[in-house]
């Protein structure tokens, strides 16, 4: 049995950026879709799509757990409290991780993921005495819940086809029932070798069981019944038959003081007494599974955990992202996060971050956005929160109030099959504070415009070449001489260029071109661009990176001979951090390059890190407190870099741990913090003898390992630390306690 232990750090609420040590990960995700759910006392465990959350009624907290606190995933399926009151976790991968109720320390499960079997997702997890039943998408093992070591594993179930999917499998006395896709397996009595196809009698749906499915099968009174897509079945002397509810699908069953409570798709009922009893429907949510505590009702959904009392419902769910897409990051110079959600129905609005709390914007709770469809964000210069839709336009969302500018005033034009479906791809300001708007599919053939701040619209067509209107322009940058650049996603794909020279009204004086394989790319299936610390323009692109190292002269310095760890691999985003290091996003997790891209300095991927998973949509970075966000399909990741932005000049410089104490089985390093750009750090004895020296990283802070040139530790006592820039004009000195063990 491969089983592995760690400590679990519980999240009782998100921590502020500033407040987290270097190397620290967080995952946010939406939680609000829960697949399975258990009580435990005054505390529910809900496994969601978006990780695991425990609410304790008592006093309404939530705990959130996650690949950031060890779990092996993210995609939650199935959840159990055995008889040790320990809370066991099913995996869509796969995985079963335990949570010890004493420690919180964290036991995984492996043998199923590293099975071969192409799917091997946890539908179910039962207990009968020191027994955990695991229905799995390919058969059915038996763990011991004690040892957490496996005892059986079954494939075949009698006639039934091999590794055939189990939802879910009980326990009674001595007789196992398991409920497959093809229907009910039921051991014999006085089978053991349950291997055999012999010791199973099969109950084929339609043949036997009088319906076409069933998703869950329950033991009361020593009898079975089955939420099925016929109504609620019972077996009983040897036959299944329809009990009540027939061609109606039922999701799940639950006994409770000899009553039946069981959901559809959206309705809650209730039988007693041969009546039957509508409590509660909701047509806006999915019904999951139910639980009934304490006269309480517990329905699982896609908006999180309901509770219903008398007649009243409470929605129960954790701070959050209102989905898991991520499509655009933007972040402010307060360090809040923006995100965009995506286009037509895949979009879910916008979002912001403040670090503590998750503020969610739609179209309910803002009436005067047109759409949910946010393609894209951008924080512009005077703070204003610029939103491209799919569709209707543009918004600037500035202190709680939103503008819209649409073709009926800002002289835009929609699409061709429709002028007023105004699609916007990407909003920029240049140095000037003009803003512009791509208008990829501009029935006027300008599919960029510019809005001034006297608030005067210009529009811009393309000779060289022409952009026709089939041509989709897609995320834009703006570099250090404003010259606009942008990709074709569709049609003549390549690198477009274009500089007005700041005179919105004299087209003669323009500058404006193309950048295609024939001169250079190394693929013209573009993704994404980046304006690095020294002007040069990043291409992201299906086989790696290229770079133009100078704007002005963008074909002739046009390279592909960088970035040779991201050779051949599709580039989704790429982010520039404050000592001009690339953050990029693949379909195989974060690569971080060197500033000039030749060396590979790290590489995260969601099996050496907390990332949620590999393919990674967006990547933003707060300068100001070295965050950088991580977004995927399943979920945010934020990791707390040394990667700061430098001071403009000196101050303090702040040296800690101190005393520093060091010794051959220490690990400990000295953060010296409060650095200007690019300084030169030396460390004296105190009698001015020079130890070491060497360059800072680049941003606000450097760190020093307790050794001199030679490598070797040095001794106790206190040293002094200089730092100063290349010319020597700006220099601080601070001292420091060593302490040698």
């Amino acid at each position: 049995m491969k089983s592995s232990k760690v400590i679990l750090v519980l999240l009782l609420a998100s921590k502020l950026f500033l407040a987290q040590t270097i190397g620290t990960w967080n995952i946010y995700s939406d939680l609000k879709y829960v697949n399975s759910m258990n009580l435990d006392g005054s505390s529910i465990w809900a496994a969601s799509n978006g990780g695991v959350f425990k609410f304790d009624s008592f006093d309404s907290s939530f705990k959130i757990f996650s690949k950031a606190n060890g779990m092996n995933s993210q995609n939650a399926t199935s959840i159990l409290i055995d008889n040790s009151k320990n809370i066991w976790i099913g995996f869509g991968e796969g995985f079963i991780n335990v949570i010890n109720k004493n420690d919180f320390s964290l036991t995984k499960i492996v043998d199923i993921y590293n099975t071969s079997k192409g799917k091997k997702q946890i539908n179910d997890l039962s207990i009968s005495s020191d027994s955990v039943l695991v229905s799995i998408d390919f058969g059915l093992s038996i763990i011991n819940s004690k040892t957490f070591s496996l005892l059986d594993s079954y494939l075949k179930f009698g006639s039934f086809s091999s590794e055939i999917k189990v939802y879910n499998a009980i326990k009674n006395k001595n007789t196992i029932y398991v409920l497959t896709e093809m229907g009910v397996a039921i051991q014999k009595a006085g089978a053991t070798n349950l291997a055999a196809p012999e010791s199973w009698n099969n109950y084929y749906f339609i043949n036997h069981i009088p319906a076409s499915s069933a998703t869950k099968m329950v033991l009361f009174n020593n009898e079975i019944y089955l939420a099925s897509s016929n109504g609620i079945i019972k077996f009983s002397n040897g036959t299944w038959q329809t009990l009540i509810l027939d061609r109606k699908k039922i999701k799940d069953l639950f006994f409770f003081n000899n009553e039946m409570y069981f959901i559809t798709n959206n309705e809650l009922y209730k039988y007693n007494n041969n009546s039957i009893e509508k409590l509660y429907e909701n047509s806006d949510l999915v019904f999951n599974k139910i639980i009934v505590a304490n006269q309480k009702i517990y329905i699982a959904t896609n908006e999180g955990i309901f509770e219903y009392q008398n007649n009243l419902t409470k929605q129960i769910i954790p701070n959050g992202p209102g989905s898991n897409s991520f499509l655009n990051l933007a972040t402010s110079t307060n360090g809040e996060l923006w995100v965009a959600t995506g286009k037509d129905v895949t979009g879910k609005g916008f979002y912001k971050f403040d670090g503590e709390k998750w503020f969610n914007y739609n179209t309910k709770n803002i009436p005067s956005l047109p759409t949910n469809a946010i393609y894209n964000i951008y924080v512009g210069k005077d703070s204003a929160i610029y939103l491209a839709t799919w569709g209707f336009g543009a918004g600037v969302f500035k202190k709680n109030n939103l503008t819209i500018y649409n073709n009926a005033n800002s002289g835009m034009v929609g699409i061709p099959a429709n002028d007023k479906f105004l699609v916007i791809s990407d909003i920029k300001q240049d140095s000037k504070g003009n803003t512009w708007f791509v208008n990829p599919l501009s029935a006027a053939g300008k599919p960029l415009s510019v809005l001034t701040p006297q608030n005067k619209w210009y529009h811009f067509s393309f000779t060289n070449p022409v952009i026709s209107t089939n041509e989709f322009l897609d995320k834009m940058v703006i570099d250090q001489y404003d010259t606009k650049w942008f990709f074709s996603i569709q049609g003549n794909r390549g690198l477009y260029y274009f500089n007005e020279k700041g005179t919105f009204e004299n087209f003669s004086d323009d500058t404006q071109g193309f950048i295609g394989k024939s001169d250079g790319l190394s693929s013209d299936i573009i993704s994404c661009l980046a304006v690095d610390k020294r002007g040069a323009i990043w291409i992201g692109t299906n086989v790696g990176v290229n770079v133009i190292s100078d704007p002005q002269k963008p074909k002739s310095t046009l390279t592909t001979l960088v970035g040779f760890a991201v050779r051949s691999q599709n580039v989704n985003c790429i982010a520039v951090d404050p000592i001009n290091q690339k953050w990029i996003g693949t379909n195989n997790g974060v690569f971080v390059l060197s500033s000039d891209g030749y060396q590979l300095i790290k590489q995260y991927n969601s099996k050496n890190s907390p990332l949620p998973d590999d393919n990674i949509t967006s990547i933003a970075f707060d300068s100001k407190s070295g965050m950088v966000f991580i977004g995927t399909d399943y979920g945010l990741a934020t990791l707390k870099t040394e990667f700061i932005q430098p001071e403009e000049t000196f101050n303090e410089l702040s040296i800690y741990p101190s005393p520093f104490i060091i010794g051959n089985n220490e690990k400990n390093i000295v953060t010296i913090e409060g650095l200007i750009a690019n300084c030169i750090i030396k460390i004296l004895k105190i009698n001015g003898e020079v130890i070491r020296e060497y360059e800072s990283p680049g941003g606000k802070m450097a760190f020093w390992d307790g050794r001199d040139k030679e490598g070797n530790l040095v001794s106790s006592g206190v040293y002094y630390i200089v730092a100063y820039d290349n010319e020597a004009n700006n220099v601080k000195t601070s001292k420091i306690a060593v302490i040698r063990k």
